[in-house]
């Protein structure tokens, strides 16, 4: 009698994180099993930025160019140009060498579930996880259903049913509370926005709405954004929590008010945690591991959560595929993956976190200024992904096949 489990791997979560894991595991031809708990296409609060290196990893591992994107309607517009403020005084502002892209996560979600069930992932929707057996790696579902896998991968996203069910050594929770951000966002219609923007605000945005804004120091340890979408405007503000705590709304509605959208501050914005700082060094227990927000993987500085999530669903899936074919161990070697190519990017991005949020609540604004200056261009190259946050210099492993 075969008591083998039924799935290679049961993947939990079918945004980006899980449907690169399902997809490459797949299309290895492993079974796989991903469990999404609401229906696509599912709503998504994310201002959708895909930075070139976002764009490249859809190229590498999806054969998704940006004609196909296109195509697809995954790119819903671009950001040609940027503008930086720190308070209100606009530091630096210029043309983008390449362009930062804006998608509908709905439809981004959508087209990579479908991949990766084309592939040939088992794909279950409307299909929520409510207990994990560790031991005997099995997942009972929603409905009272049970499957069993070799392996599990949480790709649940920050509020992670799985994370929740690891014992409480696999990660400090004094850490993850410490670096855990929240952002508020609202959606604007673009004919409503440039209908009623005041035209007198302290900083005035361009008037054709197109160009990615940031703005530091609008909150503390944190930042606001106005990114462009076709036919709306997302305005954003978010920092670490625990900077902040209640005083975001109030600091939301100001940050409104100084950008000239005061008409639209009786409106009331999806507010959602993310990860800002607080990424796993090791997010594994027996064979079970966790990607993406679930892990806490998102950029320190800007909160940038989709790369990362497509990142680390490659190395846990490239460990998966080690683990199943080989027998090498599974968590020692999605462990290495993560310290050889991820891990020490984030630590170096987080130190430059610190210091820049550091010195914005110290009111150290003038060297701040003059160093980002200085640096801007490897400062949006890492940010691209054409360098390391690590002395700003060139680094392949950050982006390079593993496969």
């Amino acid at each position: 009698m075969d008591n083998s489990p039924a799935y290679d791997a049961i993947v939990v979560g079918g945004g980006p994180a899980g449907s690169t894991a399902a997809y490459l595991l797949a299309k290895s031809g492993y079974r796989v099993m991903l469990l999404e708990r609401g229906r696509y296409p599912r709503e998504k609060v994310c201002a959708g930025c895909l930075s070139q290196k976002s764009i490249r990893f859809l190229d590498r591992v999806f054969d998704l160019p940006i004609p196909a994107l296109k195509e697809e309607g995954l790119l819903d517009s671009a950001g040609t140009g940027y503008a930086l403020y720190v308070g209100s005084s606009r530091v630096l502002a210029g043309d983008l060498a390449e362009p930062f892209y804006f998608t509908h996560r709905e439809r981004y979600d959508t087209c990579l579930a479908r991949k990766a069930a084309d592939a040939g992932a088992e794909t279950h929707e409307g299909m929520e996880v409510t207990a994990i057996d560790h031991a005997t790696r099995t997942v009972t579902a929603s409905d009272g259903s049970r499957y069993a896998g070799r392996v599990i991968i949480g790709a649940d996203g920050i509020h992670s049913g799985v994370r929740r069910s690891l014992p409480e050594s696999v990660f400090e929770h004094d850490r993850w509370r410490e670096n855990l951000g929240w952002a508020m966002e609202l959606a604007i219609p673009r004919d409503e926005a440039q209908a009623l923007m005041d035209r007198e605000g302290v900083i005035r945005l361009d008037a054709e709405l197109t160009t990615p804004h940031l703005f530091l120091d609008a909150c503390r340890w944190g930042y606001g954004w106005v990114f462009p979408n076709r036919d709306a405007i997302i305005v954003g503000l978010g920092g670490l929590l625990q900077k902040n705590r209640k005083t975001l709304p109030e600091r939301y509605r100001e940050f409104l008010d100084t950008i000239g959208l005061r008409a639209f501050a009786d409106r009331k914005p999806a507010a959602y945690p993310l990860p800002f700082g607080n990424y796993i060094t090791s997010p594994v227990h027996e064979g079970t591991l966790l990607v993406g927000d679930a892990g806490g993987f998102a950029s320190p500085i800007l909160g940038e959560g989709i790369f990362y999530a497509h990142r680390t669903a490659e190395l846990a899936a490239h460990a998966v595929d080690r683990h199943l074919a080989s027998g090498a161990p599974l968590g020692e070697t999605y462990t290495s993956l993560l310290d050889r190519r991820l891990i020490p990017e984030l630590r170096a991005e987080r130190t430059l976190r610190d210091f820049l949020y550091g010195c914005l609540d110290a009111r150290i604004h003038l060297p701040l200024e003059a160093m980002m200056r200085a640096t801007n261009g490897r400062v949006i190259d890492a940010v691209q992904g054409h360098r390391s946050f690590r002395g700003f210099q060139r680094d392949d492993d950050l982006h390079s096949t593993v496969w």
